[in-house]
């Protein structure tokens, strides 16, 4: 069954541990996250017969030479996508099955305006549930961070303050602490509002730490870090000293 885990005990790949020849979101870069003994932060999405496949975009376009959006395919169609250098789009079912007991899954909901956000929390905690090892789902969409299923943690995301505005900034974050959700996870942008606007010690997140600089500020703000494009010892040793 799902485990709980403290955010501050792991650093976490975006999208996996990609780079140099290794696709975002793929079985590859999951698996040098594992070798690299990361946690890793990845997304997942609704496909049209309702299964759960791992990608970012609502599309296929940035990562492979079709335009089709996720949900209009199903999922054997969206396995035999070809991505960019070779790559494929895992099911959330590999992942989970490949996946080290011991190692957290940050599971990001991915919610567009034509995503059932309930039927997408159902789905994907009904199979975190199953798993047995560290598991975490969140969205920005705060509809599907409520339907997830109790049992494990959940973490609403917030948008940058300078693209929503402060005010909306602010009252996710109220109502995120307000409604039991156990952590929040914000832009490297917003960790010093965020800290002013949480207790001491209430978990949270940021991402995406590029920089040097950033994971000391992210660390320094006792904000869990998901980063990518930089040594993963280099991050472990300032969030981990």
């Amino acid at each position: 069954m799902a485990e709980r885990f403290f955010l501050s005990d792991y650093v976490y790949a975006h999208r996996g541990l990609w780079g140099a020849g290794c696709v975002e979101n793929t079985l590859p870069a999951f698996q040098a996250a594992i070798d690299a003994g990361l946690g890793i932060e990845f997304d997942v999405r609704l496909t049209a017969d309702n299964e759960v496949v791992v990608f970012h975009d609502s599309d296929l376009s940035r990562l492979s030479d079709r335009t089709d959006n996720i949900n209009q395919l199903s999922c054997t169609q969206l396995q035999d996508v070809p991505l960019i250098l070779g790559a494929r789009i895992p099911t959330f079912r590999e992942l989970l099955d490949m996946w080290p007991r011991d190692l957290p899954l940050l599971t990001e909901m991915k919610v567009d305006k034509d995503t059932d956000p309930v039927a997408l929390a159902h789905q994907t905690g009904k199979m975190l549930l199953a798993h047995k090892g560290l598991v975490a789902a969140m969205s920005f969409s705060e509809a599907c961070v409520r339907a997830l299923p109790d049992g494990f943690m959940r973490g609403q995301l917030v948008g940058p303050s300078e693209t929503i505005g402060a005010n909306s900034f602010e009252s996710i974050i109220e109502r995120a602490v307000a409604d039991g959700i156990d952590y929040v996870a914000v832009n490297i942008s917003d960790v010093s509002k965020a800290a002013e606007l949480i207790p001491a010690n209430y978990p949270r997140v940021t991402w995406t730490v590029r920089t040097e600089s950033e994971a000391q500020e992210a660390a320094d703000k006792k904000a869990a870090i998901i980063f990518e494009l930089l040594a993963p010892a280099l991050v472990t040793g300032i969030a981990m000293p």
